[in-house]
């Protein structure tokens, strides 16, 4: 039997949740990100953006496939959040 689905989220609560978890997992204590902030000048790397899809897959239900790797959605927790929210809402 499938897990039902989660409830619908806005992008800024989906954006808070993705930097909590940047920000309790990945970055260095005393160096927050906030949602806008860019991960490649904050410092997040290829090891760290593995742990936040696997992040997204574990608390949203998916992974992100290939061809949605992209920079538009992998800029920033709110860059991400919206993506996550594009794809809960699509038929």
């Amino acid at each position: 039997m499938p897990a039902p689905p989660l409830p619908r989220m806005e992008p800024d609560e989906v954006a808070g949740i993705l930097t909590a978890f940047v920000n309790a997992h990945i970055m260095a204590p005393g160096r927050p990100m906030q949602p806008d902030d860019a991960f490649e000048p904050a410092g997040v790397d290829s090891m760290a953006l593995l742990r936040i899809l696997v992040f997204i897959e574990k608390r949203f239900g998916f992974w992100m496939p290939d061809e949605d790797l992209v920079e538009e959605n992998l800029t920033s927790p709110r860059a991400l959040a919206n993506y996550i929210c594009r794809r809960r809402t699509a038929p």
